[in-house]
């Protein structure tokens, strides 16, 4: 089954409704200290059509679609995640300023 067919197939729609009753909010969001419902089931390792990686659960987040488009997008490309505390500190450890060639 291709990759667009899985999202499209039933068993998804089915699983993804369940995640996201079980998983509401956004997980980066949350990780701020902000409470936006999710919308979105993210691949937090693409799964590049490999079905076994596709229905790994372990490897799903609940996203709003503002991180999923936004934050997400930026992490995959850049290999680490922009977002940062309400101090102003990255969150991600991969982050350069984490490993001490930021500022």
């Amino acid at each position: 089954m291709g990759k667009k067919r899985m999202y499209d197939s039933v068993r998804w729609r089915k699983a993804r409704a369940w995640y996201l009753y079980q998983h509401p909010l956004c997980a980066l969001c949350e990780r701020v200290g902000k409470d936006t419902p999710a919308t979105v089931v993210d691949h937090i390792k693409p799964h590049c059509g490999d079905p076994a990686l596709f229905w790994d659960a372990s490897n799903w987040q609940p996203l709003c679609a503002s991180c999923h488009s936004g934050i997400k997008r930026i992490q995959e490309h850049h290999g680490h995640s922009q977002s940062a505390g309400i101090d102003g500190m990255p969150l991600d450890s991969r982050h350069p300023w984490n490993k001490g060639e930021g500022g």
